[in-house]
């Protein structure tokens, strides 16, 4: 019971955003009642605290299948879009927003995991990028790193962009390619602009 309670609150979340979404609204989606909820989860924040935890743990999990799967970097990067697509375009632009204000030590997990697994992999992968000619080697690799995490939590961020009509989804995508463009070498943008091609 308390994974179907944990995978509808995701739902949810994802879709209204952390703010709107109650318990009652939860258990009224799962057909139980509140109470039920209550003796898995003592409250809100113990809910999207572990919703948070699932979401770390599966995306450590994404970056160590794109890893084995991908050799190639820039491939690599294509395959991770992919794979968050669905989760993007479903999901409500404001949630880690409201997750920061509202919920400080769920988001103080997601952001422990972003400053050290995935700004490590990034690292890691600009590296190996520069090693194959593709990126750039005059850059601060952190530095490139820590950019390219700041530009992915703006889009998410209400104030950013006001009137933004782009897709959570697109804007993402948008600053990715003109971060991309920024660090790629000739070699680096001829492979990056082939596999954009065949993305489309």
């Amino acid at each position: 019971m308390k994974s179907r309670i944990l995978e509808k609150g995701t739902e949810l979340f994802f879709r209204y955003g952390v703010k709107t979404v109650t318990m009652d609204a939860i258990a009224s989606e799962l057909g139980i009642s509140k109470k039920t909820i209550y003796q898995h989860f003592p409250d809100k924040d113990s809910m999207v605290f572990e919703v948070v935890q699932a979401f770390v743990e599966q995306d450590m999990k994404k970056w160590e299948e794109l890893d084995k799967l991908y050799s190639n970097v820039i491939e690599k990067m294509f395959k991770s879009f992919e794979m968050v697509k669905d989760m993007l375009v479903q999901m409500n632009p404001r949630l880690l927003f409201e997750i920061q204000k509202f919920f400080p030590t769920a988001f103080q997990l997601f952001k422990n995991h972003g400053e050290k697994y995935i700004n490590e992999n990034l690292i890691a992968d600009f590296k190996k990028g520069a090693q194959f000619g593709y990126f750039r080697n005059d850059i601060d690799f952190e530095l490139l790193a820590r950019l390219r995490m700041a530009e992915v939590d703006l889009a998410f961020n209400p104030d950013f962009y006001p009137n933004n009509k782009l897709s959570l989804y697109d804007t993402q995508l948008t600053l990715m390619d003109i971060f991309m463009r920024g660090i790629l070498t000739e070699k680096g943008l001829t492979l990056y602009t082939s596999y954009q091609n065949n993305s489309k």
